[in-house]
């Protein structure tokens, strides 16, 4: 039932006062947030006849960034951002769409620490007045995280909620659409006629209750064939707005198949793409009259797209009608690019209770609670972990909080092995899901860093001249291209575009450094100009798909090792371990027939309880 999944309640709001232009202004945030550099320079967004605001792969950081300035709004500020912006583009004669490609779940507190896994987040996410709404695959791992979505957030959107090739198990055991195939409507101001659809990748590891139909498959069903070629054929269509969980870069072969699809239907109709899924900002140009856009992840960015016209009579080429600017998710871009320098002016109702509602939420799951206070940011890729940099988190990962890990049962059922070996711990990098940043580390942190809770398996027994192979043989080159799913999504993709980043020159001109932070500096098909507020670029270094703490416990004679892993890699340890005896294959079935639990307490020995001992101990 809905009512079971909504709980509202009241909360007193937590105010700071600040000086805009010495000027004072009231400000909504949440406790320990960070404003924002009013003084940083902002490129202005250029509106056209259609508009869109883009939000994708949240997962549950509504409470915005406590540590960081840049991103320190609150989804109440994005809902008062949203309903400002609307009535500014309208007044104009424009139209504004909302729209979200999906995960909204698994990496924050607030979603991750409720059951089911996003009961208040959601909450907060279906607040906002989206106009096409879709599924992430972190919608789809777990079965009550799927029914909390089909049966909270699809009622609540209704049409609006598309999934073209997601099918859900009923509570009458039948699959039906999740949500909806598609979507047809008309834009509020301008009368556009508009087909929507929505498509995720490939995902194969969803629940019971889910079915993820390949977009090569569905291209070939004789019901979306139909669906398709009668909206070619018997209706108006300014537009195709395909909003799905698919990245947009030109090398995601599925999202290319879609396109010639469609494009052979509808060969000079705009077609709009949002994608998602990698956490990347990143803008495609497909053809001459489509262009997609991805609008990074974690509310850090609010991506915004305008075209000038849907007219493609004539010499019609999309770059010249479009553009698009990734918005840093805080109250300084958002009051800039809505005219408003009265904060308490800018605040709508809708989006201040919101921001209470969110207070009261973190107070109830004891977010703010803190464990001690970290002394300075360490970073995933923005520092060099080849050189063993002192502010990599990979670093400090394995150097300092791997090998806290002990050897414990918390089932009955479940074998698991000790010894006095050495021991090599690995994780994917893919586990660690966010940089660690200087201040309070809270209950939220414990989330945000690395929100699994995986169980530790462990091969007994390894020759260690073998076991200490197996780091090089899983970050092999052809490893990582074949087996992206060990590193972080938007890792994988950073990785193709390094290498033309680098060659291009900077965008920032004269501006006075002085008022600009570190942040995200983006290169896409369109040039360098993309990001709204100009900032001083991090540095992005190599990731590997795994790290290691590798030390001698009670050593006898050295000869042999037990490997110790996250249970969510565990195809990819063996297939090293393979590798490794590629001579001797009776010697590899005779390791892997050992494997079995070293610390089956997933909610105890996790990478974020790991990290909270340490820093307990250390930085209380």
């Amino acid at each position: 039932m809905l009512g079971q999944y909504l709980l509202y309640a009241s909360a007193t709001i937590y105010t700071l006062l600040y000086s805009v232009s010495k000027l004072p202004y009231e400000i909504a945030v949440q406790p320990g947030a960070k404003t924002p550099d009013f003084d940083e320079p902002i490129r202005s967004l250029r509106f056209g006849k259609i508009n869109f605001l883009h939000t994708t792969d949240t997962h549950g950081w509504y409470l915005g960034h406590i540590n960081q300035k840049q991103y320190s709004a609150d989804w109440g500020d994005f809902i008062s951002f949203h309903k400002r912006l609307k009535e500014h583009i309208e007044e104009d004669g424009g139209d504004l769409l909302l729209v979200d490609s999906g995960d909204r779940h698994d990496g924050n507190g607030l979603s991750d620490l409720t059951f089911p896994n996003g009961l208040y987040s959601s909450e907060a996410f279906i607040s906002a007045d989206y106009d096409i709404v879709t599924l992430g695959n972190h919608e789809l791992y777990v079965e009550s995280v799927s029914t909390l979505e089909y049966n909270m957030v699809v009622p609540v959107y209704g049409e609006r909620f598309i999934s073209t090739n997601v099918e859900y198990l009923d509570d009458n055991n039948e699959w039906v659409p999740f949500g909806n195939t598609h979507r047809y409507f008309e834009s509020k101001v301008n009368k556009y006629k508009i087909l929507s659809f929505s498509f995720i990748f490939d995902f194969k590891w969803f629940n019971r209750r889910v079915n993820v139909i390949p977009i090569s498959e569905i291209l070939h069903q004789q019901w979306f064939i139909n669906l398709v070629d009668d909206y070619a054929q018997n209706y108006e269509v300014d537009m195709l707005l395909i909003v799905g969980h698919i990245p947009v870069t030109h090398d995601w072969y599925e999202l290319y198949y879609l396109h010639h699809f469609l494009r052979k239907r509808f060969p000079q109709t705009v077609i709009q793409y949002f994608g998602g899924h990698s956490h990347i900002r990143d803008f495609s140009v497909i053809d001459r009259y489509a262009s997609g856009l991805q609008s990074g992840r974690y509310c850090e960015t609010v991506g915004f797209l305008s075209l000038q016209n849907l007219d493609t009579t004539g010499n019609y080429n999309i770059v010249k009608e479009v553009d698009r600017k990734y918005i840093d998710f805080n109250i300084h871009s958002f009051t800039n690019h809505t005219n408003y320098t009265d904060l308490d002016l800018f605040h709508t109702d809708a989006g201040k209770l919101m921001s209470k509602r969110l207070r009261d939420f973190a107070e109830k799951l004891g977010l703010n609670k803190v464990y001690g206070y970290v002394p300075h940011n360490y970073f995933i890729s923005a520092a060099d972990y080849t050189n063993h940099d002192p502010k990599s988190l990979l670093r400090f990962l394995e150097n300092d909080i791997l090998s806290q890990l002990e050897a414990k049962s918390c089932s009955d059922n479940e074998a698991f092995h000790d010894s006095d070996n050495i021991r090599l711990i690995l994780i994917n990098t893919g586990g660690i899901r966010y940089d660690l940043y200087k201040g309070e580390f809270t209950k939220n942190a414990l989330f945000t860093v690395s929100p699994f809770k995986n169980k530790w398996r462990v091969i007994p027994n390894v020759p260690t001249e073998l076991a200490i192979r197996l780091k090089d043989i899983l970050n092999d080159g052809d490893f990582i291209w074949n087996h992206v799913s060990l590193k972080n999504p938007e890792q994988y993709a950073l990785a193709k575009k390094l290498q033309s980043q680098d060659a291009q020159s900077s965008p920032q001109g004269n501006h006075n450094k002085r008022h600009m932070s570190y942040g995200y500096k983006t290169y896409d098909d369109l040039g360098s100009d993309g990001d709204d507020t100009i900032h001083r670029p991090l540095p992005n270094y190599y990731v590997p798909n795994v790290i290691q703490s590798y030390k001698p416990l009670n050593v006898g004679d050295g000869k042999f090792t037990d490997v110790v892993y996250y249970d969510f890699i565990e195809p990819f340890v063996p297939y090293a371990l393979q590798q490794a005896c590629n001579d001797d294959p009776a010697l590899y079935e005779e390791l892997a027939s050992n494997t079995t639990m070293y610390n089956d307490c997933a909610d105890e020995w996790n990478l974020g309880q790991l990290l909270k001992r340490f820093v307990e101990r250390e930085w209380s």
